[in-house]
């Protein structure tokens, strides 16, 4: 470690640290977080945490909360920092910015902290565009999956749904409707592809979830046998294809079978 990053590195009491209240992380998972706290147990906090200096010689935490967390489980009475010299405008966005470099953030709560980042500093998708990057088009779309019902974006958490299949979801304005949807969504599995078509479904009929389940379900079941089937025609060294096409009248499966060549002569 450089001097110039040991200069700037100061031992804090954890009991001087506020938690940060628009920290970007929403979701601790319990094995991760034992698993760090053991590990900082035995070897300390090997990387800072940032923090900005108040007033009475009290901190405000930036960024490093999972570690902030586990030193003070793991009973330590303070922890390695670097102060950064900011106000508290700008703390968020640090905080946001610290966690998306690392990769660290799920899409709901990067959604989250752009909501909040709008709402709280009067920025526009423009403004925050230019402070963190990307465009302002993909910062609004984010935003707008907060739209989502809670109880919708928890399922959407517990299930590990991708960030698609939150999109689709926005489609289905009725509230009751969004949460039947996904937990139909989540108790069937659905991929993307059966998702958005689950939910292309519900909008153009205007009926609940649940009375489609039995044809989704259906469709998939022939949808995977054909494709294993084709398969097994592919071994045996036949050039065989699927082909899927959506109508308004339902779905299409065509099997193509081509012939060898010196069949053709």
């Amino acid at each position: 470690m450089s001097d110039s990053l040991n200069n700037k590195i100061k031992y804090i009491p954890l009991s001087r640290i506020r938690p940060n209240h628009d920290q970007p992380r929403k979701y601790f998972d319990p094995e991760s977080m034992d698993s760090l706290t053991r590990s900082i147990e035995r070897y300390g906090v090997i990387s800072p945490i940032t923090v900005r200096e108040l007033d009475d010689d009290e901190y405000e935490l930036i960024s490093g909360e999972r570690r902030y967390r586990a030193a003070f489980n793991a009973g330590l009475a303070d922890i390695p920092c670097i102060i950064l010299d900011t106000d508290g405008s700008d703390c968020a966005i640090l905080s946001l910015l610290e966690n998306l470099q690392r990769e660290d953030l799920s899409f709901l709560e990067i959604a989250e902290s752009y909501k909040k980042l709008v709402r709280k500093n009067g920025l526009s998708s423009h403004d925050l565009s230019r402070k963190i990057g990307g465009t302002p088009y993909g910062i609004k779309e984010r935003i707008d999956l907060m739209k989502l019902d809670p109880l919708v974006r928890k399922y959407i958490r517990n299930f590990d749904l991708t960030e698609r299949q939150a999109r689709a979801l926005l489609h289905i304005r009725d509230r009751k409707t969004q949460i039947e949807a996904v937990v139909q969504i989540c108790e069937n599995s659905m991929n993307e592809y059966d998702t958005a078509k689950f939910v292309a479904d519900i909008i153009k009929t205007g009926s609940t979830p649940s009375l489609h389940m039995g044809r989704m379900k259906d469709v998939k079941l022939l949808r995977n046998t054909l494709t294993n089937a084709v398969k097994l025609v592919r071994k045996s060294g036949v050039d065989a294809e699927l082909k899927e096409c959506s109508h308004d009248w339902g779905d299409e499966f065509t099997v193509i079978v081509r012939k060898a060549r010196n069949d053709r002569e």
